[in-house]
């Protein structure tokens, strides 16, 4: 992934604690932050697999992306790639907000 300005990579971090209502995600690095959500995100697929899907419908996911996701070999390796996804999907977003708001 590509690096962010602080203020993008924080509000997204803020948003995803919000879609996942977490308490707080204490991450400072892309790789830290993809680590907690793959957590997130492992822990929804094997417990509540339709709150995870309501979720990637929220923030937008790309669903074919997600579908490619699922055909991973684990189901470690399928939380990280959906988590990539997710934060890819959010920072994109946020930076889109960001950028709107300048002009």
């Amino acid at each position: 992934m590509e690096d962010y300005s602080p203020v993008v990579f924080s509000g997204a971090k803020n948003q995803l604690q919000k879609y996942f209502d977490v308490k707080r995600l204490k991450a400072s690095t892309l790789p830290e932050l993809e680590q907690q959500i793959a957590s997130v995100v492992g822990n929804l697929l094997r417990t509540d697999l339709n709150k995870l899907l309501h979720i990637l419908y929220r923030i937008d996911v790309d669903e074919h992306q997600v579908k490619i996701a699922l055909t991973s070999a684990s189901e470690e390796e399928v939380a990280f790639r959906i988590a990539r996804l997710i934060i890819k999907r959010e920072l994109q977003k946020v930076q889109t907000r960001f950028i709107i708001k300048q002009r």
